[in-house]
């Protein structure tokens, strides 16, 4: 994955929210807290990129986009899961590896999830899905 912090805090907020129904680009500027001419534009840039497309009005991820937010969630989730094991606590291991799991390479993030058991659940309780 080559993205910055910023689209990945993007795609991670519109592939929470779209497993049911697409986000509007107002709502995705509230959860942001940017301003919707901001949004618009992190959308046009996520478009561009070949990351979410617009559907009247409403943004949803494409397959490559689904693609960079489920090795994102995995790589996060791994994280959490070896953050646990040297105790640290659940919510500060969240904020750490929000930091740095979009910049992980999958394959390393693989053997990780391997090498720590393959584990179904991170600390939260939300699957660790493989990708």
């Amino acid at each position: 994955m080559d993205i910055t912090k910023k689209e990945r805090d993007y795609v991670v907020e519109i592939g929470k929210r779209t497993t049911k129904f697409p986000i509007r680009i107002s709502e995705l500027a509230r959860i942001m807290k940017v301003s919707e001419p901001s949004a618009f534009e992190m959308v046009e840039r996520l478009k561009r990129e070949g990351i979410v497309e617009t559907r009247g009005g409403m943004v949803v991820l494409t397959d490559y986009g689904n693609t960079i937010y489920n090795k994102i969630i995995m790589a996060h989730r791994t994280l959490e899961v070896l953050f646990s094991r040297f105790k640290i606590d659940p919510d500060a291991a969240c904020i750490e590896c929000s930091k740095i799991d979009y910049l992980m390479d999958h394959e390393i993030i693989r053997k990780l999830f391997k090498e720590l058991g393959s584990p179904e659940l991170c600390p939260h309780g939300r699957p660790v899905s493989v990708i």
